[in-house]
C-alpha cells in the first residue's frame, strides 16, 4: 500500500470508529426529550442505552472471526452499512420500543466494525508506525467521549430540520455514506483465512443471554413480578450452556473458558468488569440528575461533562508515556473512587460547574485505568490466545457497561438522588475494582502461561 494513501486509510476507519463510539454517549443527554416525545418510562430510557452496548459487546467476538474468514474490509463495510441503516431507523422511530429495536441493530453493526477496523491498523502498520495510529485510535476514542454529550445537546435543542431529538441519530448517516464510498478507494484487501470457523451457535447463545439479562434487570421496577426475574435467569442460564457446550460435536470455540485458568487474566477481567460496572452508568445518570433534578438545559449538561473527558485523554496519554508499573492500575481506580465520592458529597451543596476538578480528576483516573489495565492483562498471554483475550476484555468491558446502566437504573430512579446511587452502587463496585487491581499486580511477581 502506498505510503501517501495510509493517512487516508487511517482517516477512514477513525471515522467510522468515531460515529459508533460517539452513540455511546450522545443519547445520553436526550434522553429526556426522548421520553417526553415517545411517552417512554425510566425503564425504558435505559434500554435506549443499555441494548447498544450489549448488543456490541454480545457481536465482538464472533465479528472477529468472521473478519479473519472472510477479510476485513468486506465485513467492515457490511458492519458500517448496517449501523448506518440502523441509525436511520432510529431517527425514524414512532414508538420507543421501535427505538429500542433499532439500537439493538444499530448496536450489531458496531459490533461488526470494531474489530475490523483494529485488524486493519494491525495490518497496515508496524513498529512505531503502528503505536501511532493506536494513538489515533485513543485520541479519536476521547474526542467521541469529549463530543457526544456536547453534540447530542447541540442537535436536540437546536432542532434541525424540525425532527428534535431524532437529529443525533440522522448525523449518522451521511458520514457512514462517506465511509461506504471512501472505503474500497482507500482501504486495501488484506489477508484473510478461508480456515478461520465462527462459532455461531455460541455466538447466538450469548447474544440471546446477554440481552436477556439486560432487559430483566431494566424492566424490574416497572414490570414487577416475578417475569423480569424468571427472563434474568433463563438468560444467565443460557450463558452458561453456551460456554460450556462451545466446542462439542466439532464445533468452533468462540471463547476459550483457558483465558481464565491464569491469574493474570483473571485478576484483570474482575477489575475491568467491576470498574466499568461502576463507572460507565455514572454519566447516564449524572446527565439524567442534571436535566430532571437541577433543571439544567441538555446543552448545559453536556457542557458539564467536558471535564471528565479532557481529564480521559490526558489520563491515557499520561499512561502510555510515563506509567510503566501495574501498580497505576490501582492507583488510578483510587483516584476514580475518590474523585467520584467527592461529586456524590458537594453535587447537592455547589453549583454543577464548581465540580470541574472532581470530574477532571475522576476522567484522568479513568484513562489512566483503561490505558493500564487493558496492557497488564494481557502482557503475558500466550501469544496463539491473545487474539481471543483481545476480543474478551472490550467485550467484558461493554457488557459490564450495559448491565450496569440497567442495574444503577433500580437506584436511582425510584430515588432521584445521585449521591444516594454513588454511595449505593458505584463506590463499593469501585472498592472492589481497587482490591481486584491489587491482585493483578501480584500476578506480575511471575510469569505464566495460559492453557486452553
Amino acid at each position: 500500500m502506498p505510503t501517501t494513501s495510509r493517512p487516508l486509510a487511517l482517516t477512514v476507519l477513525l471515522a467510522s470508529t468515531f460515529i459508533q463510539l460517539l452513540d455511546t454517549t450522545i443519547v445520553n443527554v436526550a434522553a429526556p426529550a426522548i421520553g417526553a416525545d415517545l411517552d417512554a418510562g425510566s425503564g425504558r430510557l435505559v434500554l435506549v442505552s443499555a441494548v447498544y452496548t450489549a448488543a456490541l459487546a454480545a457481536t465482538l467476538l464472533p465479528a472477529g472471526r468472521l473478519g479473519h474468514r472472510h477479510g476485513p474490509r468486506r465485513v467492515f463495510a457490511v458492519g458500517v452499512a448496517l449501523f448506518t441503516l440502523a441509525s436511520a431507523g432510529c431517527g425514524l422511530a414512532p414508538t420507543v420500543d421501535v427505538l429500542i429495536g433499532m439500537r439493538l441493530v444499530q448496536g450489531v453493526g458496531a459490533g461488526v466494525m470494531v474489530p475490523q477496523a483494529l485488524f486493519a491498523i494491525s495490518a497496515l502498520w508496524q513498529g512505531p508506525a503502528h503505536r501511532r495510529a493506536l494513538g489515533w485510535y485513543g485520541a479519536t476514542m476521547g474526542l467521541a467521549s469529549v463530543l457526544g454529550p456536547v453534540l447530542g445537546a447541540l442537535l436536540s435543542e437546536s432542532d434541525v430540520a424540525g425532527i428534535g431529538w431524532r437529529a443525533i441519530f440522522a448525523v449518522n448517516v451521511p458520514v457512514g455514506a462517506v465511509v461506504l464510498g471512501a472505503l474500497p478507494r482507500c482501504v486495501p484487501v488484506l489477508a484473510r483465512d478461508p480456515e478461520q470457523r465462527v462459532g455461531w451457535s455460541t455466538a447466538a447463545g450469548l447474544a440471546a443471554g446477554v440481552l436477556g439479562l439486560v432487559l430483566a434487570i431494566s424492566l424490574a421496577r416497572t414490570v414487577g413480578g416475578v417475569l423480569p426475574w424468571l427472563c434474568g435467569a433463563i438468560g444467565a442460564a443460557v450463558v452458561v450452556c453456551a460456554l460450556v457446550l462451545q466446542g462439542r460435536n466439532g464445533r468452533p470455540v468462540t471463547l476459550p473458558l483457558g483465558l481464565w485458568r491464569g491469574p493474570r487474566f483473571r485478576a484483570g477481567s474482575a477489575t475491568a468488569a467491576a470498574f466499568f460496572l461502576a463507572v460507565t452508568p455514572f454519566f447516564f445518570l449524572f446527565s439524567q440528575w442534571l436535566q430532571t433534578v437541577r433543571g439544567l438545559s441538555p446543552l448545559r449538561a453536556g457542557l458539564l461533562q467536558i471535564p471528565w473527558a479532557v481529564g480521559a485523554i490526558a489520563g491515557s496519554t499520561l499512561a502510555g508515556r510515563r506509567a510503566r508499573s501495574p501498580r497505576h492500575s490501582v492507583y488510578a481506580a483510587a483516584l476514580v473512587a475518590a474523585s467520584l465520592l467527592v461529586v456524590a458529597v458537594l453535587l447537592p451543596r455547589v453549583p454543577p460547574v464548581a465540580l470541574s476538578p472532581a470530574l477532571f480528576a475522576a476522567g484522568t483516573g479513568y484513562g489512566a485505568f483503561v490505558a493500564r489495565v487493558f496492557a497488564d492483562t494481557l502482557d503475558g498471554i500466550r501469544p496463539d490466545l491473545r487474539g481471543a483475550a483481545s476480543g474478551a476484555l472490550p467485550a467484558i468491558q461493554q457488557l459490564s457497561g450495559s448491565l450496569g446502566l440497567s442495574c444503577a437504573g433500580l437506584v436511582f430512579f425510584p430515588a432521584g438522588r445521585l449521591a444516594g446511587t454513588v454511595y449505593a452502587y458505584s463506590l463499593p463496585l469501585l472498592c472492589l475494582a481497587v482490591l481486584a487491581s491489587l491482585a493483578l499486580v501480584r500476578t506480575h511477581t511471575r510469569t505464566e502461561s495460559v492453557l486452553v
